[in-house]
């Protein structure tokens, strides 16, 4: 399959191109840094695949859709996770966030043959605890190790990450896609707005009317425990 890397960063194509040399399957026919120069190779070079970044320095991967006409197959290669959903909208193959692993690149590859687009819930992929999430904080790109996270707070649609080191970072996704996201055997949600990482866990105090106030490491006031959740959590784990 004939395929066009684009992305605005030099050294993202580079490595990319890198990881697609272990593919037979996939011949790559160039390179675009920019929605203006994608647009001309893909009209010139009319590749069947496209590894497509969404946000480069004169527009977005879906600005450059808008703008040709293409049926080819898509994989979105991105830092961040929030277009995973209209990724998904447009029937791409799959939605790929960097640094990309060499697991996800081979499962991405392994549609193309399938011929399978991902689905809504796959396009949010389950995180592995050695994963690093990529987010924007004060203007400033931020790799935050899952194994680092020590709880999620919800506030109104969006979330933050709390890290054991006390900081907070943004993000756009719901406290329910974190949960079906984030590997169950280290994280548990204990209140309608509150996921927590049980290797981060001080203490535990219970109240007699049966919910709980727990004390995490990297947050600086005890978290809720819902009577219900407590429920869950002392089946769960034996508390």
């Amino acid at each position: 399959m004939k395929a066009l890397i684009i992305d605005d960063e030099s050294l993202a194509r580079f490595t990319l191109k890198n990881k697609l040399e272990e593919f037979p399957e996939v011949e790559i026919l160039g390179e675009a840094s920019s929605v203006r120069e994608a647009a001309v190779k893909i009209k010139t070079l009319n590749p069947e695949l496209i590894f497509l970044d969404v946000q480069m320095n004169d527009g977005t991967g879906f600005d450059l859709l808008n703008q040709i006409e293409y049926s080819g197959k898509i994989i979105f290669v991105t830092a961040f996770d929030e277009y995973a959903l209209r990724a998904f909208e447009i029937n791409a193959v799959d939605y790929l966030l960097k640094p990309i692993s060499s697991r996800r690149l081979k499962e991405a590859i392994a549609r193309l043959s399938a011929g399978d687009p991902v689905s809504k819930e796959e396009s949010l992929h389950k995180l592995q605890y050695g994963d690093r999430l990529m987010v924007l904080h004060k203007k400033s790109v931020h790799f935050i190790k899952i194994d680092r996270i020590s709880c999620i707070i919800a506030s109104r649609e969006c979330t933050y990450i709390r890290t054991i080191d006390g900081g907070d970072y943004l993000a756009n996704n719901s406290i329910s896609e974190w949960e079906r996201r984030l590997p169950e055997e280290y994280f548990c949600r204990i209140h309608r707005s509150t996921i927590i990482n049980f290797d981060y866990i001080v203490k535990i105090e219970h109240h007699i009317s049966g919910s709980a106030e727990v004390l995490i490491q990297g947050s600086p006031e005890p978290l809720f425990i819902s009577r219900n959740y407590f429920k869950i959590l002392k089946q769960r784990y034996s508390l």
